[in-house]
């Protein structure tokens, strides 16, 4: 009996493991980095995706924006079929598109994107590009669509000598004259838009103004040496990085549209763009210096879901069922 003890003792902790896991519940599900599903890459030639939006059977990038790309074929607008990742060229990119975030845009029937010191746009089931705007557009600048119009606000790179002061313009999504829809902003950018109001950020806050006319509106004001940037939206709320004076780092806080006081959601993240659906935030956090991890929040706030790590591009979009992003070279799906 004295030889066999050593094996009753091994089984009796076994089986007192197995108790503690059963007495807690299932067995932990695998985890969710299992879930995202590589779409598209360098196979396809997408290069430095630097723009993403997606309907439910396509993501519509632009790639490249710089002179190598160019000289490779690797650069302009591309359309990506996100069950076969087959790669179509709606735009060859000859004039290099913008290589930052915020110059690409979409409707049920066009693509627009900023490229050539012009907003251009193309059918989604392809065709010749036709410029919609070329007065007062930028090198980079922050632009969306609603059903009528297209709004944007250059943001360029500021320096000690560049005018802090622009405007938001607008044009008519077929082209036409640009208009200035909002007086001088200081350093205006990361625009958003619903069925009535146009958001953005400025050094200094979160402002607003109606599609229908009117002066701007402060929706929520800070400090100079704060900082905001990144701004989303879902029917109620804006949500956008934010840095406190002093702090080198950026939280992820929301507030209302209508104004008061905001909530931290997520103390530290990278400031990239984030999307939101109904119950939950999707963004990046700093893994590296060059690598970040993509994460999951409850818009109510809690504990953040680390889906998975090493990823260098921050380019994010959704469908209905799925969550669409990008790595430097590379298209990712997760399913919500």
């Amino acid at each position: 009996m004295r030889n066999q003890q050593p094996y009753l003792t091994l089984a009796m902790a076994l089986l007192l493991m197995l108790a503690a896991v059963l007495g807690c519940g299932k067995l932990k599900d695998k985890p969710d980095w299992t879930r995202v599903h590589k779409i598209a890459g360098k196979e396809q030639r997408l290069s430095h995706v630097s723009g993403l939006v997606v309907d439910d059977k396509f993501a519509y990038v632009t790639i490249g924006g710089n002179i190598a790309d160019q000289n490779e074929g690797n650069s302009g607008l591309r359309k990506v079929s996100l069950d076969s990742g087959a790669v179509t060229t709606l735009d060859d990119g000859k004039q290099l598109p913008q290589s930052d975030y915020g110059g690409i845009a979409m409707d049920d029937k066009y693509v627009y994107w900023n490229t050539g010191g012009n907003i251009l746009r193309v059918a989604k089931d392809g065709g010749k590009p036709e410029v919609v705007a070329s007065e007062s557009v930028g090198s980079g600048l922050d632009m969306v669509v609603d059903n009528e119009k297209i709004y944007w606000a250059n943001h360029g790179y500021y320096s000690a000598k560049s005018p802090t002061f622009k405007p938001i313009y607008s044009v008519a999504k077929q082209g036409g004259k640009t208009e200035v829809f909002a007086a001088e902003q200081k350093i205006p950018h990361s625009l958003v838009a619903d069925e009535s109001f146009v958001y953005w950020l400025t050094s200094s806050g979160i402002s607003k103004q109606a599609k229908k006319g009117g002066q701007p509106q402060v929706i929520y004001q800070v400090g100079e040496q704060e900082g905001f940037d990144k701004l989303s939206q879902d029917n109620e709320s804006l949500y956008f990085g934010f840095r406190s004076a002093g702090n080198s780092r950026w939280a992820l806080c929301k507030i209302s549209k209508q104004g008061g006081a905001p909530q931290t959601l997520v103390k530290t993240y990278s400031l990239k763009p984030v999307i939101v659906d109904e119950k939950n935030i999707y963004f990046f956090d700093e893994e590296t210096l060059m690598k970040d991890t993509f994460c999951r929040i409850a818009k109510t706030g809690g504990e953040v879901t680390r889906i998975d790590t090493g990823y260098e591009s921050g380019m994010i979009d959704q469908s209905k069922t799925q969550v669409y992003f990008a790595g430097l070279d590379e298209i990712y799906s997760y399913p919500k």
